[in-house]
C-alpha cells in the first residue's frame, strides 16, 4: 500500500528538489505544535525530507490515524526511503540507528531528542545534512522559528528552520557528546540570558555569564561551562518566570539563585547573573529605585561604580570587574560588563526592585 501511494505521488506530481536557503515554503499543514496534544489527526498527509543529488527532496507521507503530524513526519523520516524512492536516486544521511526520543514545542522552537546514533559518526556534511533533512521535515508543521536538537536528551545545537544549516563544527561535551557553541548561545538567546546580537559561535566572556545565570536559575553547578548537567537542562528548560505579576517594569533579585531578573508587564526580558552580599549583607525586601549615576564613586570602599541604580540607602546594582559565581560584595548587587548598562537603561527612578 505505502509503495503503491509513493508510485502514484511520483507519476502525478514528481519530486521537487529545494534549496532551504532560498526557497522552503512555510505554509501550515498542521497547527501549532500546541496541538501535540491532540489525539485527533489534523492533517492526512506530511513531507518528509530526503536527499537527491545533495539537494532536499520533499517525499508525501499519510499520517496515521491518531498520530500528530509532527510526530509521523519524524518517525517516517528516521524509516528512511522505500526501496521505490531509492530506485529513484533519493536517500538519506541519517543511520540505521536514528531514532525519535522526545518531541514538543516551546515557544517559537521544536525540541527533539533523538537517539545518539543521530548526531555519532560521520563526516562534518553527513552531520549537517542529516541535521538539515530533520529541519526541512519540520519547517512546513507549525509556526515555530527554530529547532533545538538532543542526543539522548542532552542538548546539541539550535537551527532556524527554513535556512540550510551551517557547516557542523561541535565541541566535545561530557562522555563524548557533541554540542555546537553557536547553538547553545541561540539557546540562551531564546530562554532569555543572552541577546540575539552577541550569537558569535565564539565561547566569549558574555557567554559564560548567560551560562552562569542559567545555570544559577536552573540550581545547577555554577561554572560558566558546558556541564553534562547543563546540556540537559538547556534541553528541558523554559524562560525564567517572575515571582511577582504587575503591570509596567520591576526587577526581581534573587540571592539564592544569583540572578536579577528584568520584568516587563509580567513576562522576563533578561536574566542577569549577579553576585551578592556576603554573608547575608544584602537587605531582602521590596524597594525601588531611587537614584541613578553613570559612574558613582563608593566613599567607604574607593572605588569607581559604573551604572549605578541604588535601591535601599548605599546598596545598588552596578557593573563590577569580579562577579563571581557565589555572594562577595558589601552589600551591592554587582553586575558583569556588557549587562549591567542593560539594567541601567531598563530602570528609571521608581521602578520597583524585589529582593528575595
Amino acid at each position: 500500500m505505502r509503495t503503491s501511494l509513493v508510485v502514484l505521488v511520483f507519476a502525478v506530481a514528481g519530486l521537487l528538489a529545494a534549496d532551504l536557503q532560498s526557497s522552503s515554503p512555510r505554509a501550515a499543514v498542521a497547527p501549532p505544535a500546541r496541538a501535540l496534544t491532540s489525539a485527533k489527526p489534523v492533517a492526512d498527509t506530511v513531507e518528509v525530507g530526503f536527499v537527491k543529488s545533495g539537494w532536499i527532496v520533499r517525499v508525501e507521507r499519510v499520517v496515521p490515524r491518531g498520530m500528530t503530524p509532527a510526530h509521523a513526519a519524524l518517525r517516517e523520516l528516521m524509516q528512511g526511503p522505500t526501496k521505490v524512492e531509492r530506485r529513484r536516486g533519493i536517500r538519506t544521511a541519517l543511520p540505521e540507528g536514528a531514532r525519535l526520543r522526545s518531541l514538543r514545542a516551546d515557544g517559537k522552537t521544536w525540541l527533539a531528542s533523538f537517539s545518539r546514533a543521530t548526531l555519532g559518526s560521520g563526516s562534518s556534511e553527513t552531520k549537517r545534512t542529516r541535521i538539515w533533512q530533520i529541519a526541512a521535515t519540520m519547517a512546513p508543521l507549525g509556526d515555530e522559528d527554530f529547532l533545538a536538537l538532543a542526543a539522548e536528551g542532552r542538548y546539541a545545537t539550535t537551527v532556524r528552520l527554513g535556512v540550510r544549516p551551517a557547516v557542523w563544527r561541535a565541541e566535545t561535551g561530557e562522555k563524548q557528546y557533541p554540542y555546537v557553541v553557536r547553538g547553545v548561545q541561540l539557546r540562551l538567546a531564546e530562554l532569555g540570558y543572552l541577546d540575539r546580537s552577541d550569537v558569535t559561535g565564539t565561547d566569549d566572556y558574555l557567554t559564560e555569564q548567560a551560562l552562569l545565570a542559567f545555570q544559577g536559575w536552573e540550581t545547577l553547578d555554577r561554572t560558566g561551562t558546558i556541564t553534562g548537567q547543563t546540556h540537559v537542562a538547556l534541553f528541558r528548560a523554559s524562560p525564567p518566570r517572575p515571582a511577582v505579576h504587575r503591570a509596567g517594569r520591576h526587577v526581581e533579585i534573587s540571592l539564592a539563585r544569583g540572578v536579577v531578573l528584568l520584568v516587563e508587564d509580567g513576562k522576563v526580558v533578561r536574566a542577569v547573573h549577579t553576585s551578592t552580599g556576603s554573608l547575608g549583607r544584602t537587605p531582602t525586601g521590596d524597594f525601588s529605585v531611587y537614584a541613578k549615576s553613570l559612574y558613582s564613586w563608593s566613599v567607604p570602599f574607593h572605588v569607581w561604580m559604573p551604572f549605578a541604580a541604588y535601591f535601599r540607602g548605599g546598596i545598588a546594582m552596578h557593573q563590577s570587574p569580579d562577579v563571581p559565581s557565589f555572594p562577595a560584595s558589601h552589600g551591592c548587587v554587582r553586575l558583569p560588563e556588557g549587562e549591567a548598562d542593560r539594567v541601567y537603561r531598563f530602570v528609571d527612578v521608581g521602578t520597583p526592585v524585589f529582593v528575595r
